[in-house]
């Protein structure tokens, strides 16, 4: 499967949330903010802040937990979601990340920062 395909199957799960509410999340999460990497850090820390760990989700069709997050190590524009499977954990850039039902408490701000992301 292209990437293309498997990054837009991942964010299926965004499809059914209100677009407003998405928006406001972004809105508050980077009110103060005057370019991509204040915008960046605003939308990790509200994330960070919000989203309630641990919770399900799919990555590449296998079931998992997503058990916290990370910030990138280098100066890159991105977020990384801690996965446990079978006993071990890996770090997933959140993009590919599948959340499944029922949504996490905080799940509005990880919506925000993946539709920011695809803009950046």
């Amino acid at each position: 499967m292209p990437a293309s395909k498997r990054l837009r199957h991942a964010t299926a799960w965004m499809e059914k949330l209100d677009e407003d509410a998405v928006r406001e999340a972004r809105d508050e999460a980077t009110v103060d903010c005057y370019d991509e990497h204040e915008q960046h850090s605003g939308l990790l820390t509200m994330v960070g802040e919000e989203l309630q760990f641990p919770f399900p989700a799919r990555v590449i069709g296998e079931n998992v937990t997503i058990v916290g997050m990370e910030w990138p190590d280098d100066c890159e524009l991105g977020l990384d979601l801690m996965v446990e499977h079978k006993g071990e954990r890996y770090r997933v850039d959140a993009r590919s990340v599948e959340l499944l039902e029922p949504l996490p408490d905080g799940h509005l701000f990880l919506a925000a920062y993946l539709s920011w992301r695809r803009f950046v």
